[in-house]
């Protein structure tokens, strides 16, 4: 299953799909606006080297490799074509200089060391779904944590998860134990990512957002120091990670979370006609957010090529059957609503085989939901592929007008004309999500109903010319509409305003917070760095 393609289920888990995106991020920003080589070329430029540091040799590569108790690859070993890569193909051109897959904190202040003396551009990796392609970039650095997987087994409410473990292994980890944290759907994504950028998923508006159950980060920063961080101690550090923290303020190794029970859940998936999809948005745009917080819901529309769109509405839920099949029978009926649906499924479920099926891993095994391969994060029986796409994001305060419905369809049929296989997946939060106070993390983003994220895919081996125009013109029809922000975890390098659109009100603190603990700028070499 593809990593927006949502495995719903009839009585049986059934396949049917319906494409979707929550917190596959991180995690993990992924590109949209810009073309590869304009990234390429912007990651050039700041991966710079002032003239006044000498260069490292190989005779200084190799005392690096031999210094660390974790492995670095170059471009000489057979490992270099495989870890130079990241999820999404469209940086495939990207070479870096190195990739250290460091073992613990001390193999990071070494790297970082390193990059201090020879003026090396670093980048820091997770999972590698960056939708920027900035978890790598040409001649870099890039420390690559992936090797720092364990998840502990839960005491006292708390569990402890090194910052490169992925997803699936989150669920299946503490899935032993009865409990989980709130995350994102795509197995491969590093916890890290994902957390730092704020984090939404399925279980979000129960128990808010994966940054919201932070309890504390441990931080290799800028000047090589290893600190713990929480509300007592780095305190203000600990607050700009929560929505801030991907590469800007050092490299994460643990992350600590409060846990939440993992009870047995329900999913539904409902679609209805392309003559309804008005009727489905508007009501589904009033009834999502205000739902009670133990269901959540997206409401998708996909763009065909060459044939008709399609509408559909997914929602989970941690509490009852009944109290599920009530709540979308209103969703169907309400004033002015679509009526019933054409396919209606409602499937009583496991948390953690939900989780597995959001993954596109029901009919697979733990090691077989990974990429293929020895590397770390990787598995040997590995069955998951890598993907070519582009996506931009819009959150909304306030429910669309007509206009803007109007609007939103009118994109996505013309992606169907125009041959663009892509999406709109709008996800409700609200809940626990927006208990949280604006500025009380870096995440600001805590008064929106609900989130758009407008995707396009296509072959590794097709243009992106038609998909990303066709995406740069939906974001660009539907920016009246919303509030004008943009989710840090979805990475747009075509945000003029980028600071305000991710950060509003936090941006001036996060400012202090950067002085503070990197004030020579060494994580400085992405373009929307803080």
């Amino acid at each position: 299953m593809k990593r927006r393609t949502l495995l719903q289920a009839g009585t049986g888990l059934a396949a049917t799909s319906v494409a979707w995106a929550t917190g596959c991020d991180s995690k993990t920003g992924k590109a949209a606006a810009a073309s590869t080589a304009g990234t390429d070329a912007a990651q050039t430029r700041a991966a710079s080297v002032p003239a006044s540091v000498a260069r490292a040799t190989q005779a200084n590569w190799s005392a690096l490799g031999k210094s660390l108790d974790g492995r670095l690859i170059r471009a000489s070993d057979a490992a270099y074509a495989t870890a130079r890569k990241l999820y999404n193909t469209r940086y495939d051109t990207l070479k870096p200089s190195a990739i250290a897959y460091v073992k613990h904190p001390s193999d990071v202040a070494e790297c970082l060391a390193f990059a201090r003396r020879y003026g090396a551009p670093v980048a820091i990796r997770s999972g590698g779904h960056s939708y920027a392609g900035w978890s790598s970039g040409n001649g870099k650095l890039i420390i690559d944590v992936s090797s720092l997987s364990k998840v502990s087994t839960p005491s006292g409410g708390i569990t402890r998860i090194g910052a490169g473990t992925k997803l699936i292994d989150v669920y299946e980890g503490l899935g032993a134990h009865g409990v989980t944290i709130p995350g994102g759907s795509c197995p491969t994504v590093g916890i890290s990512g994902l957390t730092l950028g704020g984090g939404h998923g399925v279980v979000s508006r129960a128990y808010g957002l994966t940054c919201d159950s932070l309890v504390g980060a441990t931080v290799v920063t800028a000047d090589g120091k290893t600190v713990d961080c929480d509300s007592k101690q780095h305190s203000d550090l600990f607050w700009a990670l929560r929505g801030a923290g991907n590469g800007n303020f050092g490299v994460v190794t643990e992350l600590r979370f409060r846990t939440h029970p993992a009870p047995r859940a329900v999913m539904a998936y409902m679609t209805w006609p392309w003559a309804k999809a008005a009727k489905v948005l508007g009501s589904w745009q009033k009834w999502g957010p205000v739902q009670a917080d133990e269901i959540w819901s997206a409401c998708h529309l996909d763009a065909r090529p060459g044939g008709t769109p399609a509408v559909s509405v997914a929602a989970f839920s941690l509490g009852g059957y009944r109290e599920l099949q009530n709540a979308v029978d209103k969703l169907a009926d309400q004033a002015g609503g679509p009526g019933p649906a054409s396919t209606v499924h409602l499937t009583p479920i496991g948390y953690l085989d939900a989780m597995e099926a959001y993954a596109g891993c029901s009919s697979k095994s733990t090691a077989q939901c990974h990429m293929p391969g020895s590397l770390p994060g990787h598995t040997g029986g590995g069955q998951l592929g890598r993907e070519t796409y582009a996506a931009r994001s819009h959150f909304f305060d306030r429910s669309l007008s007509a206009a803007g419905i109007h609007t939103l369809l009118q994109q996505i049929e013309s992606g169907g004309r125009k041959g663009v296989t892509g999406n709109v997946a709008l996800t409700a939060l609200g809940g626990a999500v927006n208990r949280v106070g604006r500025t009380d993390t870096a995440f600001v983003h805590r008064g929106s109903r609900f989130l758009a994220q407008y995707l396009a895919s296509w072959p590794a081996s097709g243009s992106s010319g038609t998909r990303t125009a066709w995406l740069d013109s939906f974001h660009g029809a539907m920016q009246r509409y919303s509030s004008g922000a943009a989710y840090q975890n979805y990475t747009d390098p075509g945000l003029t305003d980028w600071k305000t659109a991710y950060y509003g009100a936090a941006a001036g603190r996060l400012a202090e917070v950067k002085r503070t603990y990197d004030p020579q700028r060494l994580f400085s070499t992405f373009p929307q760095a803080l």
